[in-house]
């Protein structure tokens, strides 16, 4: 389409409320770069090692191998949708939750969760290792690390999608390169090799679905905005592919990796493993550039979602989530130093209350609308003057039960896995007896000006 033709007002930048144009579209390289730079960052390395304090390396692997394969259907399925519709995760929640309903989701997920909550964390965790590696300066200490660090996160956060894929270019090869280091010289320095580290066992273990359950957390929400990225792929298939290839190899690897650390060394924090094994500045430098270029995404995303019903630029509401998030890490950095219930309070609420959100999604764009006959490459193609509705009270009810009945009632099987299945259900079985019966499943209806507002 050539740009003359091109229908929309890009009004606040970087496409956040319109369909990304033919001519601004990437390859799957870039899209699989920036997931690979989401996902090369210091939770993913907390997370491993905690994994570390729960399981001998056979488990580890298997129960990292598996809560990445529910990861993989996840994202895989959500990518999808953003590359056929080329709008955004909160754009494309309008269908199956209306208009309010994809201001509340897109906040809960992105704004709250990904723009506040994740980039908190990783602030919080990128104090913890700087404390770890220089323990008796000041701007080591994990509340002064957690401010500075973090108005460095802002910065390429407010250039956009360019700036995420150049910083990723340049930080993901850094990244796996000392991961695997740290690794290997774990496992021959400490564990007296693969044979060791096999007889070593964690003295306090964990059951298989805590640790699933743990993995699925930690990414579930990358999982479910993976639209935020898949929308500037050429190809319907490339984002699947990127994500999928990202989370089955790359972060097993990452989590295993970590995980072998604290198992060799005997150290619970996962930093003070990685300096016990003379990591020290490839330490600092792996966190200091791994949480960069996922938490500028964070910040996107969060961005992102908050622009489809609050009209400003997109650069304001980056920078104003970056100083809650700061402020965040510093009263975690004050208030539980590098204990690390925060960020098991954290994933656990995250893996009950937003996969069931990806269901409702994942169930409306490929059943619902099959049901309806639409074609796959039509659908969710926004157009200026199209007719959405305010309100999708299917999908809310879906969520609702989806979150309190598969994420907090059901006590067998794994949480996360419960509640996107149990989402998805309810959508279906709701959606399309209702709509045979002529009942409608809208309420409200909104035209889509050319500005996407």
């Amino acid at each position: 389409m050539a740009e003359a033709k091109y229908p929309w007002k890009d009004k606040f930048g970087d496409y956040a409320l319109v369909p990304v144009p033919p001519g601004e579209r990437r390859s799957m390289m870039g899209c699989f770069l920036i997931f690979t730079g989401v996902l090369a960052c210091i939770a993913a390395i907390m997370g491993g090692g905690a994994l570390g304090t729960m399981f001998n390396f056979r488990d580890l692997i298997i129960v990292s191998v598996v809560g990445c394969a529910i990861l993989a259907v996840i994202g895989g399925l959500t990518a999808g949708i953003g590359a056929i519709s080329g709008c955004s995760t909160y754009v494309n929640m309008r269908f199956p939750y209306g208009r309010i309903g994809a201001w509340i989701f897109g906040t809960i997920i992105a704004g709250i969760s990904c723009g506040i909550g994740w980039f908190a964390v990783q602030t919080w965790f990128f104090g913890i290792f700087v404390n770890a590696i220089a323990p008796k300066i000041f701007l080591s200490e994990i509340w002064v690390a957690a401010i500075w660090g973090g108005f460095f996160m802002i910065l390429t956060a407010v250039i956009g999608y360019r700036g995420l894929a150049v910083l990723s270019y340049l930080t993901v090869p850094m990244f796996m390169l000392l991961a695997g280091i740290g690794f290997m010289v774990a496992i021959g320095e400490s564990a007296g090799g693969f044979s060791g580290l096999l007889k070593i066992a964690p003295s306090n273990p964990a059951s298989f679905v805590a640790g699933v359950t743990a993995v699925v957390g930690m990414y579930i929400a990358g999982a479910t905005i993976t639209q935020d990225m898949t929308r500037y792929t050429t190809r319907p298939r490339d984002g699947a592919i990127a994500w999928i290839i990202q989370v089955m190899i790359l972060m097993p690897y990452l989590l295993v990796g970590a995980g072998a650390m604290v198992l060799a060394t005997g150290e619970a924090n996962i930093a003070a493993a990685m300096v016990a094994i003379g990591l020290g500045l490839g330490a600092f430098l792996l966190v200091f550039f791994g949480q960069w270029t996922t938490n500028d995404n964070n910040l996107y995303s969060g961005a992102l979602s908050i622009n489809t019903y609050v009209p400003v630029k997109k650069w304001m509401l980056t920078v104003t989530l970056g100083i809650i998030g700061i402020a965040l890490a510093v009263y975690w950095g004050l208030a539980a130093g590098a204990g690390m219930q925060p960020f098991i309070n954290f994933i656990s609420t995250l893996g009950r209350v937003l996969p069931p959100i990806a269901g409702g999604l994942i169930a409306d764009f490929y059943v619902y609308r099959w049901y309806k006959g639409e074609k796959l490459s039509e659908r969710y193609k926004v157009k200026p003057g199209m007719v959405i509705p305010e309100l999708n009270w299917v999908g809310i009810i879906a969520v609702v039960v989806g979150a309190v009945v598969g994420g907090y009632l059901i006590t067998w099987g794994i949480p996360a896995l419960n509640a996107l299945l149990l989402g998805f259900i309810v959508y279906v079985i709701l959606a399309i007896p209702c709509d045979k019966a002529g009942i409608p499943i809208t309420i409200g209806k909104h035209a889509l000006p050319d500005t996407g507002i």
